[in-house]
């Protein structure tokens, strides 16, 4: 691979049979940085099974059983993983979950023999391979979480990452939905007058936010951040949605909004947390 652009994928089925995806977690690199991460929830293909790995990561068939199916989310995921390697820590379950649905729904457009498994590379479980490389893990079986680790875990073997920086714990920040919410001032955006530093991309952009942020436990707190920076803070994305700032447990209906109004030509232009803090800290700087 001559550039470190991959697309690191994690699945979590609902019993063990590997037709039973039941959430899936994937984040796409480019040039060495993390750029697109996306999660869901899957209906899982039934089966008769009645042994449940709910044990594992929590799931139940409650939560699962209005999700899209693997069909319904495949062309999204199709979208983002295009021509790239995949990268896994375990191609035994996660190319053939894969292998399984795909074949199972008749689906094609996948190339799953251009892969990477850091199960092999490391000769080690994903927990045990992030303790040694300074990597948190704070969520292990969310697939997200998951996807997020092997990616950098496959950077880390390249070379390119040594050590997680994140200053708060991500299950903690998830797990406080009352740092998720606004304060009605965060909602008003301020009158260009107002606005000291208008050189910035969020002067006068209407923004959503989605998802948690270690580095900004306190939704309302990077709220007003952008804000101060001229932003118009907006809970939901529509077709005037200008940036829209992505964490992790980025809501499913806002990808697949986003996804849509893209196709449709729309430009939306995407902001991760790497991306994020690198902006805050070139603006802090000035």
């Amino acid at each position: 691979m001559e550039t470190l652009d991959f697309v690191a994928v994690d699945f979590e089925t609902m019993t063990p049979e590997l037709t039973s995806a039941c959430s899936i977690g994937l984040v796409r690199v480019h040039n060495g940085v993390i750029s697109q991460k996306l999660y869901s929830l899957i209906k899982p293909i039934p089966d008769s099974r009645t042994e449940r790995n709910t044990h594992v990561h929590g799931l139940t068939d409650e939560m699962v059983a209005d999700a899209p199916t693997f069909a319904e989310l495949f062309p999204l995921i199709q979208s983002l993983i295009e021509d790239l390697p995949i990268v896994c820590h375990n191609s035994s379950t996660d190319i053939n979950v894969f292998r399984n649905c795909m074949g199972y729904y008749g689906l094609t457009g996948l190339n799953l023999e251009n892969y990477v498994d850091t199960l092999d590379l490391y000769g080690k479980g994903l927990k045990a391979c992030c303790e040694e490389n300074g990597i948190i893990l704070s969520n292990h079986h969310d697939a997200l979480a998951d996807a997020e680790a092997c990616a950098k875990l496959y950077l880390c073997y390249n070379g390119r990452v040594s050590m997680d920086q994140a200053h708060y714990s991500l299950k903690e920040v998830m797990a406080n939905k009352e740092a998720r919410k606004y304060e009605h001032d965060t909602l008003m955006p301020l009158s260009s007058d107002e606005v000291e530093n208008k050189d910035t991309i969020f002067f006068q952009k209407k923004v959503v936010i989605t998802g948690t942020f270690c580095a900004y436990p306190d939704r309302d707190e990077l709220g007003s951040i952008l804000k101060s920076f001229g932003a118009d803070i907006n809970t939901t994305i529509s077709g005037k949605t200008n940036i829209v700032i992505i964490g992790e447990g980025a809501g499913p209906s806002k990808l697949k909004k986003i996804e849509e109004l893209k196709a449709r030509g729309k430009d939306i232009r995407l902001i991760y947390e790497d991306e994020l803090c690198n902006i805050m800290n070139k603006l802090n700087s000035l």
